[in-house]
């Protein structure tokens, strides 16, 4: 049965979640000495990963790309040969991915994309290039293959056109790919989307964005469009829809600013949207506890101040202390710390450059704990969730009923319903972002056996 949660309860779980920490601006080590444009975070192993344009982290070399263990800066390797750049990262199990604008890294020739296994560089088959200047602006994993999106036609003589899958010998192209250049990948109920700057994908009319089932490319209702250059820049999936930000100002023939959202079959506003007294885009976005978290070039969204970073929790705009002095180009947290990188040199009240980190200032944590609303026939665990989750029967529990486990983000909308089995819970990682939800297990008749929080990362 999917049955809503009572908005008490909701209410009562989003008061939990705002009042348990103040949250506040400080530095990351002594950061970068030149922007950053993307960052991933490494759960597992708490480790934050940067990548750029700059030479130094934490006041030591470290060309392009780097590591934060919580302590300081380290470089992966030797980095990246000196004019290049990193704008893609992605933590595939134990390993990263890193995509941008290079030839060589750590010393082996790895054309624009390479692997980095915590210890050496690799490189991935031919990698992606073109006769000019190629990159790879986004990754992202569909059906347990890496896809990337970018500016690049060919990987070692084989037609790609700006967007790939790797299967782990070779790079294959998505039909035809499309006309124009990727920024942005995301899985959203089951199809992986790609944003850009592009008007047709596998021969299919789009508007700059466009989704790709496995088999075959096709047209969100119009995708997102602008009267002058429009891109895609970031897409996020939040409380079940897919949230898409870049340069636009239409979404599928309703009016928006700079970012909107899919529910699968129609378009709609953001509470009102970005906006900023010049050139206006919403870069990156990030769930990040109970709140989509956005970065980008504004100075306000919707009726909120908001010096380039905000958080949307479904309803409202809430701005995120005084923000930064200029342009936030990639997020990434571990834990409850959020980290943002770009184009600043100021966040409030701390002095950064290029990175700062948004802390509790309180140690405790709800999403460590659970709520263990009704009855203890079951405790489900880990908490947070990595990548596995078990249900283990008290002795108590009657195991010959049969129980459903449902998971709920804090709008009160169904993520994943599934059989409660001792064996574990069965359910796609990918689909479910990070933050915090709320469970329930409940018998044949509906009634409700367990209800609590969970936390995944």
């Amino acid at each position: 049965m999917n049955r809503p949660l009572p908005l008490l309860l909701i209410f009562l779980l989003a008061l939990s979640l705002k009042s348990s920490a103040q949250y506040s601006w400080d530095n990351v080590g002594t950061g970068m000495n030149s922007p950053v444009r993307t960052l991933a975070a490494d759960s597992a192993n708490n480790i934050l990963y940067a990548g750029g344009i700059f030479t130094q982290a934490g006041g030591f070399p470290a060309v392009d790309i780097a590591k934060w263990n919580g302590t300081y800066w380290a470089p992966l390797g030797s980095g990246i040969i000196s004019g290049a750049s990193v704008s893609s990262l992605l933590v595939d199990g134990s390993d990263l991915i890193a995509g941008g604008t290079f030839t060589n890294i750590g010393g082996v020739l790895s054309k624009n994309i390479a692997r980095w296994d915590g210890s050496a560089w690799s490189s991935l088959g031919a990698g992606l290039e073109n006769a000019g200047t190629a990159s790879v602006n986004a990754l992202a994993i569909y059906n347990n293959e890496l896809y990337a999106g970018g500016v690049f036609n060919n990987s070692g003589g084989t037609p790609l056109n700006f967007i790939a899958k790797w299967n782990g010998s070779n790079w294959a192209p998505l039909g035809s790919g499309t006309n124009g250049t990727v920024n942005s990948l995301c899985v959203y109920n089951n199809e992986l989307y790609a944003g850009g700057t592009f008007t047709n994908a596998g021969g299919v009319p789009v508007n700059n964005i466009a989704k790709w089932n496995g088999t075959s490319w096709s047209d969100p209702a119009g995708g997102v469009s602008y009267t002058g250059a429009t891109t895609v820049s970031t897409m996020k999936r939040y409380a079940s829809f897919l949230y898409v930000g870049g340069t636009f100002t239409n979404a599928g023939g309703t009016p928006v600013k700079h970012i909107a959202k899919w529910d699968g079959a129609s378009w709609s506003d953001v509470g009102g949207g970005a906006g900023y007294t010049g050139a206006t885009t919403v870069s990156t976005m990030l769930h990040f506890n109970s709140s989509l978290i956005v970065g980008g070039t504004f100075d306000s969204l919707g009726t909120t101040s908001a010096n380039f970073i905000g958080a949307w929790d479904g309803t409202a705009w809430t701005p995120l202390d005084n923000g930064m002095n200029n342009s936030v180009l990639g997020l990434a947290s571990l834990g409850d710390t959020l980290y943002a990188g770009g184009l600043f040199t100021y966040a409030d009240p701390g002095i950064t450059t290029f990175i700062a980190q948004w802390t509790p200032s309180s140690s405790t944590s709800i999403v460590t704990s659970m709520l263990q609303v009704e009855g203890t026939e079951y405790i489900v665990y880990p908490n947070p969730v990595e990548e596995h989750l078990y249900i283990k029967a008290n002795k108590s529990a009657d195991n010959g009923n049969s129980r459903t486990f449902i998971l709920y983000d804090l709008l009160g909308s169904v993520v994943m319903e599934t059989a409660a089995v001792t064996t574990g819970v069965d359910f796609n990682r990918e689909l479910i972002c990070k933050g915090l939800y709320v469970y329930r297990i409940i018998d044949e008749k509906g009634n409700i056996i367990n209800q609590g929080k969970l936390a995944f990362r």
